[in-house]
């Protein structure tokens, strides 16, 4: 009789279980690469997010000077004609495109009457910017409407860029019957930065052609 040969599978047992280790492995490595790509791509997104949301909170642009306003009429019954508010950049602050800066303005008068538009600044394509020494002598602009001007530059010809070291005026019209106690309220929205309110009543006296809202 010949003796029983006794066959054994451990060597095969064994090699499917090195395979199932080895599968377990690399799925396990995927996963970590995708777990770790996903970590890394969501701190940068919270980044760039943070970075957006500190440059929206933080101003861009700022009074520069005092808001200065021209009038018309004679000493008894002077008006506000025109408003100029200075404009500069904060430290820090990337240049502003003047092109892109929203303005909205409200004139409360003295009775009460309340003017608003939320488009004082209209860009249009042939939108020049100039250098001006005296405000009060810009013509062309209807109610409630407002242009920019340079008051400090060194450039022979202003672009639509507001840059370090330059001064821009906003000069808008006021509506008829801006006197003593109307309450002028500016809103200037730059592309990038905090939204600048400047708020102003006119002083109870009017008696000369130009008037200083900061200081009646």
């Amino acid at each position: 009789m010949k003796p029983k040969v006794r066959r054994t599978k451990r060597g095969i047992v064994g090699i499917e279980a090195a395979i199932v280790l080895i599968a377990f492995v690399l799925v396990a490595s995927a996963l970590a690469f995708v777990v770790l790509n996903m970590g890394m791509f969501t701190t940068q997104k919270t980044k760039e997010v943070i970075a957006r949301a500190y440059e929206e909170s933080t101003r861009a642009i700022d009074i520069a000077g005092n808001v200065i306003a021209s009038t018309t009429g004679t000493n008894s019954n002077r008006q506000v004609d025109l408003v100029a508010i200075p404009i500069k950049l904060t430290a820090g602050s990337r240049a502003i495109d003047l092109n892109k800066t929203a303005v909205a303005i409200t004139v409360i008068l003295p009775d009460g009457t309340a003017k608003h538009t939320d488009n004082g600044y209209l860009y249009s394509s042939g939108t020049t910017f100039t250098k001006t020494t005296d405000f009060g002598q810009i013509t062309g602009l209807n109610e409630l409407q407002a242009t920019f001007v340079y008051a400090r530059t060194d450039e022979e010809t202003p672009d639509n860029l507001l840059e370090s070291g330059e001064i821009v005026l906003l000069v808008f019209k006021a509506p008829t019957g801006t006197g003593p106690y109307s309450r002028i309220i500016v809103e200037i929205k730059p592309p990038q930065g905090a939204t600048i309110t400047i708020e102003r009543i006119v002083p109870p006296k009017i008696d000369s052609d130009y008037v200083d809202l900061d200081i009646g």
